[in-house]
């Protein structure tokens, strides 16, 4: 990391910055950041390697045994807390509170939040626009020959989908909140499907995400 980067970072880690976030917006690994902002990981990476090196282990075991010991000894709140944080039922039951917490985090960090956004939605910018461009092309071939009375009834799908008060998801069936309304090729137009009214359905955003472009038949829906 150049010396630029390791001050910008100290600032972001200052306002409560995740390494991982500081990663997308500096592009740098995360390890290469706990590196360079924490001395006590720099510390332990020195002990790691000198204990994962083989000729090491097996000149100093007793050595290494003894570390261990030590280290468990002394972290033995972390590995508490580690347990805790592992065990299946504890975010059940401790649900309301982390969600509280993330959303006051949320709050307190909106600056934050609007960098790490930006620097992601640019990191993927390159390959969201190649796959819209293709999508477009696709959906103009899929057009070819449609009629002007399809035309009207496409409109009047994609309409419905975003104005109509109830909507049902025609693959789980569930009703469907305004946002969260997908019009879906039933039989994807990647694999052949026309841009036409007869292959044209709502569906909520997550059941369309999860089909992405399988037809009817590779998610075992009979039609």
């Amino acid at each position: 990391m150049t010396d630029d980067q390791v001050v910008r970072a100290q600032k972001l880690r200052s306002k409560g910055m995740s390494y991982r976030e500081m990663s997308i917006i500096l592009d740098v690994p995360a390890t290469t950041l706990g590196y360079h902002l924490n001395a006590a990981y720099r510390e332990g990476q020195k002990d790691y390697r000198a204990l994962y090196n083989p000729l090491y282990k097996a000149t100093h075991k007793e050595a290494t045994r003894v570390y261990n010991a030590e280290y468990r000894k002394t972290h033995e709140e972390y590995y508490k807390d580690y347990a805790k944080a592992y065990d299946p039922n504890y975010y059940e039951v401790h649900k309301e509170h982390h969600r509280a917490l993330g959303k006051q985090w949320r709050k307190d960090h909106k600056e934050e939040l609007r960098l790490y956004e930006e620097a992601r939605r640019k990191k993927r910018a390159p390959r969201h626009n190649m796959d819209n461009a293709r999508r477009r092309a696709l959906k103009r071939g899929a057009l070819i020959g449609a009629t002007v009375a399809q035309l009207a009834e496409i409109k009047e799908i994609y309409q419905r989908a975003k104005e109509a008060s109830k909507v049902r998801c025609y693959l789980c069936g569930k009703l469907i909140p305004e946002g969260h309304r997908h019009v879906d090729h039933i039989v994807p137009i990647s694999k052949g499907g026309a841009h036409r009214p007869s292959n044209l359905a709502v569906t909520c955003d997550t059941c369309n995400l999860s089909k992405h472009n399988k037809s009817p038949a590779e998610i075992g829906l009979l039609l």
